[in-house]
């Protein structure tokens, strides 16, 4: 791994969630648990990973009444955590960056 990559996985701080998570990917729909959080990304964990690089979209339950939409990348696999796989966002717009911002704070409050 480089260090651009390296210092972009590191740039936001993960917080330890229980979440439930939509996954599409193609005609596709999986229901995950994610099991970490942060504004760049979050781990779905007891999964069978897609290669790095697919393209998925989420719906993430933040237990609200709208959940947060996104599209995201797969990054990389369990790795020393076990199955799952870590999804990176790529398409947080102004609006669900704040909402993840205000939900992350409320985690870390807790």
């Amino acid at each position: 791994m480089d260090d651009h990559a390296r210092s972009e996985r590191r740039a936001h701080t993960r917080l330890p969630v229980e979440l439930w998570v939509e996954e599409t990917h193609g005609r596709a729909v999986y229901y995950q648990r994610a099991t970490d959080l942060s504004l760049g990304g979050l781990f779905l964990a007891r999964t069978l990973p897609h290669p790095p690089g697919t393209r998925v979209d989420l719906r993430v339950d933040l237990g609200g009444a709208d959940p947060l939409r996104v599209r995201g990348e797969v990054v990389n696999d369990g790795g020393h955590r076990g199955e799952g796989m870590g999804v990176r966002f790529v398409s947080l717009d102004r609006d669900q960056r704040a909402r993840l911002a205000d939900f992350l704070l409320r985690c870390a409050s807790h």
